[in-house]
């Protein structure tokens, strides 16, 4: 699963890690209370600093691989990801396939959801010159919808036909 937040340049990076600081100090602030909030207060302050901190480092270790692996479950993270580790910004990305740097933006801000399969194979090519991408793809399970009618209509249009005339499928593709 793809978490909702990630660095995606240096400029995200200088901000967390200023509002780690500034947790920290907070923390330190409300140490020495023992008022319900404040401990709710710290509470949350701590579990942001170990959210940011985690980002923090994976951002810093994609700066320093060569490697790249990823699964089905979080693919879509892994443009982002070679970006970051191929040394360039979204600037330089966005000049390369000749874009505006605000596209790459909307694009990485939606883990490239948006943006069409050639797209993304056009921005592969440009990032995977010194970083290999590995993707292991998981088979999909296969669902049988209309088991009893398999066996019935061995035909799969048979079932599209069938399933469309009981009011089981909404539409036929």
């Amino acid at each position: 699963m793809i978490k909702n937040i990630m660095i995606l340049n240096k400029k995200q990076l200088s901000i967390a890690q200023k509002s780690v600081e500034e947790l920290k100090i907070g923390i330190n602030t409300l140490s020495h209370s023992q008022e319900t909030l404040d401990l709710l207060q710290i509470y949350a302050w701590k579990s942001r600093i170990e959210d940011l901190t985690e980002e923090i480092e994976e951002f810093q270790l994609l700066e320093n691989v060569s490697e790249l692996h990823f699964s089905n479950e979080n693919i879509l993270k892994a443009v982002i990801s070679l970006r970051i580790a191929s040394g360039m910004t979204q600037k330089q990305l966005a000049e390369a396939i000749m874009v505006q740097e605000q596209q790459i933006q909307r694009y990485e801000q939606d883990y490239y959801r948006t943006a069409s399969f050639e797209r993304i194979v056009q921005i592969l090519r440009v990032l995977s010159r010194d970083i290999q991408l590995k993707i292991e793809l998981k088979k999909a399970k296969v669902v049988n919808l209309f088991p009893d009618m398999l066996k019935k209509y061995p035909n799969i249009e048979q079932i599209k036909e069938t399933a469309w005339k009981n009011g089981s499928l909404m539409a036929c593709g």
